[in-house]
This record gives structure tokens, C-alpha cells and sequence, in this order.
């Protein structure tokens, strides 16, 4: 896995707890399973659907990860 994806998790993460949540609660406050949406952002999956919810993580952050 690159370094650069696992930066990517990182400050992904770090913005949420930033905003006092975190990561997973705010993938199930979404209807998103918390391990999916790593695995996106990680870019471990891809496709449609994990497109979909890293545009969502980017919305919510408002900023590109």
C-alpha cells in the first residue's frame, strides 16, 4: 500500500476528530459501512461505488483528500 494512501487515511481521520467525531461514526451516521469507506479512501477498492463515497467524505470535509 503507498505511503501517499496511507497519509490519505490519516488526514481523513484526522479531520473528523478534528470536528469531534470520528471516521466510523460519521460512515454509519451516513448508512456506509466504516470499512468500505477505508478501504476507499485507502484505495484498496475502487469503482463506482467507492468513488461515490470518497465524493461524499470530500463533500463533507469540504476539501479534496
Amino acid at each position: 500500500m503507498p505511503a501517499q494512501n496511507v497519509q490519505r487515511n490519516n488526514k481523513v481521520r484526522a479531520a473528523f476528530v478534528s470536528r469531534g467525531t470520528s471516521f466510523h461514526a460519521w460512515c454509519r451516521a451516513q448508512g456506509i459501512d466504516p470499512h468500505n469507506a477505508r478501504k476507499a479512501v485507502l484505495e484498496i477498492w475502487s469503482g463506482p461505488k467507492a468513488a461515490d463515497i470518497v465524493e461524499k467524505i470530500e463533500a463533507e470535509l469540504d476539501e479534496k483528500i
